[in-house]
């Protein structure tokens, strides 16, 4: 190979590495196309001191359960501790059929450690994301709103990896 195709090789790889790198943003999803609101509550964790070493823990909501795909919203990571007031703005107008706790530490590697569901002072959910019945609570966000309430039992105990 001659130094001049080398070169141009070696540039047009980093330009595709450059415009890669500075086109994934921070964002906690894809921009909200329409009207959107927001969920607020309160997350009570068992076992906090068997936060993960590795990941995050985030709040993450779904428009369909059990989960299939990435979520249609998730939070930054959650700072450890045992209680946590959690408020997810940019949510799409409507309604979403589960508002999850998980553990994410990368492609793969993900689980659950609690749901919002009707029964607030229970987990509901195992680490694999099943839930037990009646199964998490649906929920509604509105244009502008923000939809309180959204309280949750979370188990890090139950998470298969070790801090």
């Amino acid at each position: 190979m001659n130094m001049q195709l080398w070169r141009s090789v070696v540039v047009i790889t980093g330009v595709a590495l450059l415009s890669a790198a500075l086109s994934c943003g921070s964002d906690n999803s894809a921009a909200p196309s329409g009207p959107t609101g927001s969920i607020s509550g309160t997350i009570t964790f068992r076992h906090a001191d068997q936060w993960p070493g590795t990941g995050g823990i985030l709040v993450t909501v779904f428009s369909k359960f059990p989960p299939t795909g990435p979520p249609d919203r998730f939070s930054d990571a959650i700072p450890q501790g045992s209680i946590y007031d959690f408020k997810l703005d940019g949510i799409e107008t409507g309604t979403y059929a589960a508002v999850l706790v998980g553990w994410r530490g990368g492609p793969g590697q993900d689980e659950c450690v609690g749901m919002f569901w009707a029964y607030v002072d229970s987990l509901g959910v195992n680490a694999a994301c099943i839930a037990q019945a009646p199964g998490p609570s649906p929920i509604t966000v509105k244009k502008d709103t923000n939809t309180p309430g959204i309280n949750m039992v979370c188990d890090i105990g139950q998470l298969s990896t070790t801090p």
